[in-house]
């Protein structure tokens, strides 16, 4: 499990998602782009939630360890997601000026 840290607040989401999400970040920051996305994670009674995060490029994000917790989120089709608009952000020229 990990922990996605953005601005003051923690969540908790599978070590996928947390890491699709940062992949995500990097692709958008590098195109100059943005982007919201919500992700699986875990709330502080344990249960399944969703929490949407902006990404953007002057935004920072940090992933973290965590403690697994066995009820964590099912986060294979929003890594699915995720991974697959890192690609296409990375595939996509740049706008010409």
């Amino acid at each position: 499990m990990k922990n996605i840290v953005y601005g003051l607040t923690a969540v908790l989401t599978s070590d996928e998602a947390a890491h699709a999400v940062l992949d995500y970040a990097a692709a958008l920051a590098h195109a100059g782009l943005a982007d919201t996305v919500a992700v699986p994670t875990i709330d502080a009674f344990g249960s399944a939630t969703t929490t949407s995060f902006l990404l953007a490029p002057a935004l920072g994000l940090l992933v973290e360890d965590a403690a697994d917790d066995p009820l964590g989120p099912d986060t294979a089709a929003f890594v699915e997601e995720i991974s697959w608009r890192a690609r296409a952000v990375r595939c996509t020229p740049p706008p010409e000026s």
